[in-house]
């Protein structure tokens, strides 16, 4: 069905955040995401603390009163005592402010005269100060899209969040060696009218962080947040999209959720229902549960806990209401319950007889709540004191149901749905960064940005095709981090479609066979591509000398060639071994003619075991095939 974005007022804006290739932004640690066991684990809690103006920010009040505890787990030479809050944060990382930089000027952003670390509030844990130090780098600018240019609002500087590992109960294991690692947040101006330019924005803003070659790469190391609102409704904000092909999906469900919202608030009223009408009443229902057959409630019971029940007044047929592929306003009331109380559930009228409770029980439970015609009611299981909070957490969301779209954060779900994380923040979690100095943007720093700015992907493209690249090299180099060694290389002299297969081809091969490819350093890489260029390293044995210098980057090339006996062979040799396979081939060359070069060149290269090049193979063999052939 083809839906008017633009007649719904479809706003849309997007914070793209993308990890540097740098160092720790707030300490000289190096960034290594790490799979081995942490050497030390630190168990803390988090609190609130109030602004300056002495107001909590809801969203840490929230995540405040959710009881939880921290397990940080840390490695003694990669994760220093800033990532554990044990001594204040060193000067910003100049890699990274470099790199930012460039970015704002490829936006035409104006980058502000002075930068200030600010602290932002975050106590889920993520963060072991309860907070992510962020700064803002530039303003203003825009992002060429096929039909329109899109606004930039804001481009910043913050530190990437530890990542979550496991969970046991009210303990959250989180691992130190992401956080601190330098993050850019692109955030973009709400112009996106529709699902499809909100893709075509994220794959704009995913190629200009490339160009720099200055960014990491692989799952997790770009992250998209989605701002969508509709006419009549509020900002929501989306976190945490990480399937860059369907964001498209992400904006088109958001709005059939929003748009489902504005149609119960709409029936809501019809019915005559208002704030006033909705009580907060939970009632113990234990007793008529007490034989049920229901397994969930069985579980509950036998614990000792309760089954209580709320009704929530002229609600009947719409908690069951869906707003998006198999999620209903009855998911959206369980989503509030779980993020408050950790309960993974409610039963809903709507949605009964099922789960084992039968009609009469669900007839008794009406009753017993008082429920008149239109009205439903919502059941949970649990102590009495998380059953009453969840409840209240139930009531609060119907209540905002009268106000249509609740303005919040919501987390992105596998496949294109989301759901409810927290409030959105407010201004109440920023304040300044005492330990940190403000940073001067002087015009020496402008002019070195300037100077290191990378071409445009078109630009490479034309220079690429000029270099002889084939187009598969040509699209996979102008945005990989190896484009601006791959031009500064050529332009010494190097073999530019040798240099481009290594670099794209080469290092992943020897990578698939655990090759510590990050030993390599970029001395070490331009040495590697010269000796390629040169014809010293053949493609024959490129892979196992990769390998080998790669686990003894100090080893010189002219030893890890003679230790794999891949000597050069002389041309007087070359052509004696040559000569005698010839020989011993002349029957299949006088009947394959030309054809047999290839069967030969497999025969001469084994031989000479790649210490020459097969491009001089292939040159002689077509000679002496020649020869024979008259």
């Amino acid at each position: 069905m083809h839906i008017d974005y633009r007649a719904l007022g479809l706003k849309c804006g997007l914070e793209c955040h993308q990890q540097l290739a740098a160092g720790k932004l707030f300490s000289r640690s190096p960034s290594i995401l790490r799979d081995d066991a942490p050497h030390y684990t630190v168990e803390r809690r988090l609190r609130p603390s109030a602004s300056e103006l002495g107001e909590v920010d809801r969203a840490a009040l929230e995540a405040f009163e959710k009881g939880l505890s921290y397990i940080y787990e840390g490695y003694y030479d990669t994760v220093s005592l800033v990532e554990l809050d044990e001594e204040p944060p060193q000067a910003v990382d100049s890699e990274a402010l470099g790199t930012i930089l460039e970015i704002a000027m490829m936006c035409n952003s104006s980058v502000l005269d002075e930068i200030f670390v600010m602290r932002k509030m975050v106590i889920d844990g993520s963060n072991t100060s309860g907070f992510q130090r962020t700064a803002l780098v530039a303003t203003g600018g825009e992002i060429a899209l096929k039909t329109k240019s899109l606004g930039v609002q804001t481009i910043v500087l913050e530190e990437d969040a530890a990542r979550p590992t496991s969970r046991e109960g009210n303990k959250i294991h989180y691992r130190l060696d992401r956080l601190g690692i330098p993050l850019i947040e692109l955030a973009t101006e709400p112009g996106i009218e529709t699902p499809e330019e909100a893709k075509e924005a994220a794959l704009a803003i995913g190629t200009l962080f490339r160009l720099t070659g200055k960014v990491k790469r692989g799952l997790g190391t770009i992250r998209q947040d989605l701002n969508v609102s509709i006419r009549g409704g509020a900002r929501v904000e989306i976190k945490g999209v990480q399937e860059l092909e369907i964001i498209d999906e992400y904006v088109r469900r958001e709005v059939n959720r929003q748009q489902g919202l504005l149609e119960v608030r709409k029936e809501l009223v019809a019915r005559g229902l208002g704030n006033a009408n909705l009580r907060l009443a939970p009632k113990d229902l234990t007793g008529i549960f007490a034989a049920t057959n229901s397994g969930i409630l069985k579980g509950s019971l036998s614990k000792g806990e309760k089954v209580f029940g709320l009704r929530l007044e002229k609600f009947r047929g719409i908690i069951g209401k869906e707003l998006q592929p198999g999620r209903r306003l009855g998911t959206e009331f369980a989503d509030y319950v779980k993020t408050r109380t950790g309960l993974r559930g409610i039963f809903h009228s709507d949605e009964l007889p099922n789960y084992g409770i039968t009609q009469e029980e669900a007839a008794a439970a009406a009753k017993e709540l008082l429920c008149a015609d239109k009205d439903a009611f919502v059941l949970v299981a649990a102590s009495e004191e998380k059953a009453l909070k969840a409840l209240a957490g139930v009531f609060s969301r119907a209540q905002q149901c009268l106000e249509g779209i609740p303005e919040e954060t919501r987390g992105a779900v596998e496949g294109g749905n989301t759901e409810y994380l927290r409030p959105l923040p407010g201004a109440a979690r920023m304040y300044p960064e005492t330990d940190l100095e403000p940073i001067v943007v002087t015009a020496e720093m402008m002019k070195e940005a300037e100077k290191g700015m990378p071409l445009t992907a078109e630009k490479r493209e034309a220079l690429y095709m000029k270099w002889g690249l084939a187009e598969k090299h040509v699209q996979e180099m102008k945005t990989s981090n190896f484009a601006r060694m791959f031009e500064s290389a050529v332009k010494r002299g190097a073999d530019a479609r040798k240099t481009a297969s290594f670099l794209l081809e080469g290092l992943v091969e020897a990578r698939r066979e655990s090759a510590p490819i990050e030993n390599l350093d970029e001395d070490s890489l331009n040495e590697l591509i010269m000796d390629i260029s040169m014809g010293k390293i053949t493609k024959e044995i490129q892979k196992q000398v990769i390998i080998e210098k790669s686990r003894n980057p100090r080893e010189k090339i002219g030893t890890i060639l003679s230790g794999l006996g891949a000597k050069s062979a002389g041309s007087a040799e070359v052509e004696r071994v040559i000569e005698a396979i010839v020989r011993r081939n002349g029957k299949m060359i006088r009947e394959q003619g030309q054809r047999s070069i290839a069967p030969l060149m497999g025969d001469a290269m084994k031989e000479l075991k790649g210490r020459v090049s097969g491009r001089e193979v292939s040159e002689i063999l077509a000679m002496q095939i020649k020869k024979i052939l008259g």
